[in-house]
This record gives C-alpha cells, structure tokens and sequence, in this order.
C-alpha cells in the first residue's frame, strides 16, 4: 500500500474507529468490536485502492482476504495472549507447588513478548486489537481465583494446557496458511515457544495430577 494511501486513510478514520470501538464496549465484548473496527477499516482501504491503484477485482479480493485472514488471527490471540497473562500472573503468585509457579513466570514473560509482537504488527497495519479479555475468560478468571493449594494448581494447568493444543493448531495453520507477510513470519516464529509451553504445561500436569 502506498504511503499516499496511508496518509489519506489511517489518521483521522483510525481514531473514529477507536472511537467507535469504545462506544460499543458496553454491548459487545473487546475482541468483537476490534474485528468489526478492523473490518471496517479494511472495507475502506479496498476501496482507496480501487480508486488510486486501478489494480483488478481479483487481486484486490486477494488482497483484502488476507488482511482479514491476519487481523482476526492478530485479534484471537492477543486476547488470549491477555488471558493467559493475567491467569499466569495470578499462579505466580497463588500455586502451591513450586513447579507451577516456575512454569506461570515462564509464560507471564513469554506472552507480554509475543503480546508486545502482535501489538508492533497491528500498529504496523492499522488493525485495533482487543482492550480486555472476553466474557468467558473473564468468567473463567473469576472461577479460578476461588480455588486454593493443589486445586488451584490442578486447574490452572489444565486450563493452560487446553489453551495451548487450541494454540499451536491455530499456529501452525496461520505459518502454513496466511499469504506473505509479518503475520505469517510472527506465527512461525512464535510457534516454537508456543509448543514448548505445551510440553512444560503437560510434563507439570503429568506430576502433579
């Protein structure tokens, strides 16, 4: 995209995005209303395009499909890279068994550094990304804090385990998947660690269980 169109597009429409996602925090939750802002914003730039760059329908279809394809993959997982924060951040501080804590430091730093990666990425292109975590998560966070000891442990590791099959699958298709571009480069360097933190999370369950 040219920086003629950037200029044009992603000063004053950004903000009222931002804006808009704001407005409606209240009805939908923030990974919802970052896709829609996002949505909207790549409506917009396809349009620019086909009024400046004079490119054909088929090219800018693509084009506009692998925007979307990177933004709700950027959106997905840095909400959940949120939730597996603050679930991370409050084992470090409540597990019981030493392990435990040991793995939830780990991923507390590993996910503020892939969270601050995808945050570069959607400054990078423009996309809004989710300002909190969802309903669900939020619910989830809430039922884990009434645990306590080996219970707290148990569940905390299971939950991070189910994450991350959820998140290494989604990895792999992004790397495998996703046209060229950062989206694609981040998700093949970041599946790595992603799959290591599959294998700690299981070796801890398999002791503690």
């Amino acid at each position: 995209m040219k920086t003629t169109i950037k200029n044009y597009l992603f000063a004053a429409p950004l903000m009222v995005l931002l804006w808009l996602a704001a407005c409606n925090g209240n009805r939908k939750n923030s990974s919802e209303v970052a896709d829609s802002a996002n949505q909207k914003f790549i409506a917009k730039a396809d349009s620019a395009n086909k009024v400046q760059e004079h490119k054909d329908d088929s090219a800018l279809r693509a084009n506009k499909d692998v925007m979307k394809d990177a933004s709700k993959f950027l959106v997905k997982w840095y909400e959940s890279g949120m939730y597996e924060l603050q679930l991370s951040q409050l084992a470090a501080t409540n597990a019981l068994d030493a392990d435990v804590k040991n793995l939830a430091v780990t991923f507390v730093n590993d996910h503020k550094a892939i969270n601050t990666k995808i945050e570069s990425i959607a400054s990078n292109n423009n996309f809004v990304l989710p300002t909190s975590v969802n309903a669900d998560h939020q619910r989830d966070l809430r039922d884990i804090t009434k645990l306590t000891g080996a219970d707290f442990d148990k569940k905390y590791v299971n939950t991070i385990i189910s994450a991350h099959d959820e998140s290494v699958d989604s990895y792999k298709n992004a790397y495998k998947n996703l046209a060229a571009g950062d989206t694609k480069t981040f998700a093949g360097q970041a599946l790595p660690a992603i799959e290591d933190h599959l294998t700690m999370a299981k070796k801890v369950a398999g002791r503690i269980q």
